[in-house]
């Protein structure tokens, strides 16, 4: 339902003939900041300790960290249609999240020290459609968004028992609902953004729930072709 309504609206935008009044044109730009992964370190937890009884070890004491924040960044490319929507498409690198657990196991005859560590990261390209309100003449709007992410995402999981090394490498191909909201500002052809968005059940595939994941970004777009927007 949520993809049919962002790709709804899309579609809604090609075919939106543009206004008279109001700005129109293309614009290029970049984002930064920080993203956060909702990661259940339950589940984790769960699976690594399935893997140690499997392997027929009981654990004595562990202890888990985790990194959840990382630097997120990306790069646009979009037409605004008036003065209240905008087709944008961009690549997004999403940072990405760390689990780390250490401890010590017993097979019964002896003990092991044992430490596993997890990672995810993704990258992708998206595409959205944005509805502005300008906020008089002031050069200031607060808009909203909503879109597609085709995300390619990385998991790494390293299991070492005393010597013994273990490296499992998964890369899968999901597809996110993503929306945001924010404010920005235009001065002549350069327009400045602060947004908070969410990317839905990023990593998301049969076996697996998959993994939201906010940004907050600040961003700047070039506006080509006008001698000023405001």
């Amino acid at each position: 339902m949520r993809f049919r309504f962002a790709f709804a609206a899309l579609a809604t935008l090609a075919t939106t003939p543009v206004m008279a009044a109001g700005p129109s044109g293309f614009y290029f730009g970049f984002d930064l900041g920080q993203s956060s992964y909702d990661v259940d370190m339950r589940e984790f937890e769960a699976g690594l300790a399935d893997l140690l009884d499997e392997a027929g070890f009981d654990i004595l004491d562990a202890s888990t960290e985790e990194s959840e924040s990382a630097f997120t960044w990306g790069i646009i490319a979009g037409y605004q249609i008036g003065s209240y929507f905008a087709a944008e498409a961009g690549y997004l690198d999403l940072g990405g999240a760390e689990y780390k657990a250490r401890g010590t196991v017993t097979d019964g005859l002896g003990v092991a020290d044992v430490e596993y560590a997890a990672t995810m990261d993704s990258t992708g390209f998206a595409v959205s459609a944005l509805g502005m309100f300008p906020i008089g003449g002031s050069g200031w709007d607060v808009y909203g968004r909503v879109g597609v992410y085709f995300g390619s995402n990385d998991v790494t999981e390293t299991l070492t028992i005393d010597d013994s090394v273990d490296t499992g490498e998964d890369d899968t191909s999901s597809t996110s609902f993503l929306w945001g909201a924010g404010v920005s500002y235009t001065r002549g052809q350069w327009t400045s953004r602060i947004e908070y968005q969410q990317f839905q059940g990023v990593g998301e595939d049969g076996d697996f729930d998959g993994i939201d994941v906010d940004r907050i970004v600040f961003g700047a777009v070039y506006r080509t072709g006008f001698g000023g927007w405001r």
